[in-house]
């Protein structure tokens, strides 16, 4: 059991962030730059799960993020052609929640909305190659 004990925790501390942003989303709705903020401490959070994974020897924290990534890329294209389907509609404001403070940008870059998707979406692309670097990297226990 002690094997399992710091991805457990990883797990649980990464879940516990994502419920939190959404929380916090959700209790402060306006685009403000505290939210831009806090959203983006949650990006340097996940990119940092990776090296931490990586001396826990735990290659299913790095799968599970990379297959969180991917989702959220997926999701992220899919909620922006506005598709109508139960997964986009259930899972699409739970995933993407914690980025939304990035849409106070969305008046300064002149694109609109756009320019936030393609953001996020470059964003969870980097983050599923990274993951699945980190993945391959894992040593296994000695």
């Amino acid at each position: 059991m002690r094997r399992f004990l710091g991805p457990v925790i990883m797990l649980l501390l990464w879940g516990a962030a994502t419920a939190g942003l959404n929380v916090w989303f959700a209790a402060n709705p306006e685009e403000s730059l505290v939210n831009a903020i806090v959203s983006g401490v949650y990006m340097l959070f996940l990119l940092l799960v990776i090296p931490i994974g990586l001396p826990m020897h735990s290659r299913l924290v790095e799968v599970l993020l990379m297959l969180y990534a991917l989702g959220l890329g997926v999701l992220d294209v899919a909620t922006f052609l506005n598709m109508d389907h139960p997964a986009v509609n259930v899972l699409g404001p739970v995933l993407l929640a914690p980025f939304q403070g990035l849409f106070y940008f969305e008046d300064f870059l002149g694109m609109g909305s756009f320019a936030i998707y393609a953001a996020i979406g470059c964003f969870a692309a980097f983050l599923t190659l990274a993951a699945g670097v980190g993945a391959c990297m894992v040593q296994p226990r000695e």
